[in-house]
């Protein structure tokens, strides 16, 4: 039984630096799933930038999927500038989005994680979609200070936010195009 302990010991060694999971990166695709047919509006978002664990995944069009990238195991908001009604990101059409939900991923994990509308939240969002927090549209401007957008405590007063008829009262409800029920007017920027 002696014999047998340094061996079974070296083994288990062995075995356990093979598997460390802090070693091992996770598999992340995302999706843009802004089209996704099974909701009840698809907002019309092309995603221009975006982010996750550090990893850029760049532009994806309505229903494209990206590449796969290896990431670090954990938690964090998939970052995005997306522009709304816009396949060329024209920067007057974008705004910085984020994943609604801290997304996870395990190490050895291949994952693909859908952005669509009830996963995301924005600067100016419609009824029935949730306000990004200060400490994502912060990581936002920091990563993508190309787009100039306003500082949080001015978010609503970027551009894409301002309805078309300020007269109407709604500025910064979402002027980029239309409600979350897909009918002209404002609300729709997210």
């Amino acid at each position: 039984m002696n014999k047998l302990r340094p061996a079974l010991l070296t083994l288990l060694l062995v075995a356990m630096v093979g598997c460390n999971p802090d070693e091992e990166e996770a598999t992340v695709q995302l999706k843009n799933d802004f089209d996704n047919p099974e909701m009840d509006f698809q907002p019309p978002w092309t995603i221009c930038e975006s982010s996750y664990q550090g990893a850029e995944f760049g532009k994806l069009l309505a229903g494209e999927t990206s590449d796969a990238k290896e990431v670090d195991p954990g938690l964090d908001y998939v970052l995005m500038v997306a522009a709304w009604d816009d396949t060329g990101c024209d920067p007057e059409h974008c705004l910085p989005i984020a994943s609604k939900n801290e997304e996870e991923v395990a190490a050895g994990q291949k994952r693909t994680i859908s952005i669509n509308l009830p996963n995301h939240q924005g600067a100016c969002p419609p009824e029935g979609v949730p306000p990004i927090p200060k400490a994502q549209y912060n990581r936002i401007l920091e990563r993508w200070p190309e787009y100039e957008f306003t500082p949080y405590s001015e978010r609503t007063q970027n551009p894409q936010c301002v309805s078309e008829d300020e007269s109407s009262g709604a500025a910064g409800a979402g002027g980029a195009g239309g409600t979350l029920d897909g009918e002209g007017g404002v609300g729709g920027a997210q």
